[in-house]
């Protein structure tokens, strides 16, 4: 597996971000996530996922729906020339890594706002099309990969900020932006379960401990207070086995 390194203006992540090319498995792709982690701790890394056609698309909407590129208030001075127009006004919209603060304060404006209990209130599905899909993106996470891969290099402390890069969440019924990063901040807060990729669907994660098997149920617990599906006796067997047996969870943010 090869990383390009790209470090082009991006409107659509606003960050440096390696082209993965000649990726064999997810495991190999997280294994060079944690590489890159180790070389560079000033940064946290997340790759894209399912559909990055659709799931640009549904960034754009985001970013626009929740006016995560407003500039009101904000000191603009020290932008290079690309930012502004000819006529000495910026553009109205974030298309330079130089721009990343921006971003920044707006989700951060927003975010202390939302709860775990607004996660759990949107009742998102647990299945994008059909039952299988938990099952089979949790025994084979190589089938969320895109042709088109990119691993985006993100400037930020915690590995949930990564979603500022490349915000997503725009249907109603799907969770937000603010309310990824909450779902996301509270796995790894409660359980270690780290977010390293983000799709059109799907949210991956990295287990960074291992789990009793108490905190297991917990973890569980918590899942069927996300989901609406009926966490029954198959469905838990399923999620224990994948959490106590697999490095990674993945997980819908979709209705």
């Amino acid at each position: 597996m090869e990383l390009r390194l790209i470090n082009t203006s991006s409107q659509s992540f606003l960050c440096d971000r390696y082209e993965v090319v000649g990726c064999e498995s997810f495991t190999q792709l997280s294994d060079g996530i944690k590489e890159l982690e180790q070389q560079d701790v000033g940064h946290n890394f997340l790759v894209t996922l399912d559909d990055l056609g659709q799931a640009c698309y549904t960034s754009m909407h985001t970013k626009l729906r929740h006016d995560l590129d407003s500039i009101d208030g904000i000191e603009l001075e020290g932008l290079p020339p690309q930012c502004f127009e000819d006529n000495g006004e910026h553009k109205g919209y974030l298309s330079c890594k130089e721009e990343f603060y921006i971003r920044r304060r707006n989700i951060e404006l927003k975010l202390p706002s939302v709860t775990f209990e607004d996660v759990c209130d949107k009742s998102i599905g647990l299945y994008c099309d059909d039952e299988g899909d938990f099952k089979e993106v949790n025994t084979d996470p190589s089938s969320l990969l895109d042709r088109e891969l990119y691993i985006l290099k993100v400037p930020v402390e915690h590995s949930y900020e990564t979603i500022y890069a490349f915000p997503n969440g725009y249907f109603d019924d799907d969770l937000s932006p603010f309310e990824n990063i909450v779902f996301a901040r509270t796995l790894y807060e409660k359980f270690g379960y780290k977010l390293i990729g983000l799709g059109a669907s799907y949210l991956a994660f990295r287990k960074s401990r291992a789990l009793s098997e108490e905190q297991i149920q917990e973890l569980i617990d918590l899942l069927d207070a996300v989901y609406r599906e009926e966490f029954d006796s198959e469905l838990r067997g399923l999620c224990t086995g994948f959490i106590s047996n697999n490095d990674h969870l993945i997980l819908s943010y979709t209705e």
